[in-house]
């Protein structure tokens, strides 16, 4: 409980594959509203119907892909800061085992 109130341990990269998920089935759920909405729009016009149909099918494409992107950096600040505190663990424990031999000699 302790580490959970004084940000000692991360929660968010527990989170992160969960709302990974969230936002790619948001994304294909919405892709796929609007592919069914350019279905609508091809009796009033073939041409605007087969743009937003194709537009619809980018927007897909590329909203995984920025998705992925955003969430894979998000890891990376995470690693990063993971790395970091097994630098400064080791660098006390250095410390300490310098502290000792000096104090033994």
């Amino acid at each position: 409980m302790k580490d959970f109130f004084f940000f000692n341990k991360m929660l968010t990269p527990s989170f992160i594959t969960i709302a990974y998920w969230i936002a790619s089935v948001l994304i294909g759920i919405n892709a796929l509203a609007m592919i069914l909405d350019s279905f609508a729009a091809f009796p009033h016009s073939f041409t605007m119907g087969l743009v937003a149909f194709f537009t619809s099918i980018i927007n897909l494409i590329v909203g995984f892909i920025l998705t992925r992107i955003g969430f894979e950096l998000i890891c990376v600040l995470f690693n990063i800061n993971h790395n970091i505190q097994k630098l400064a663990n080791e660098n006390t424990d250095c410390e300490k085992q310098e502290e000792s031999s000096s104090s033994n000699s």
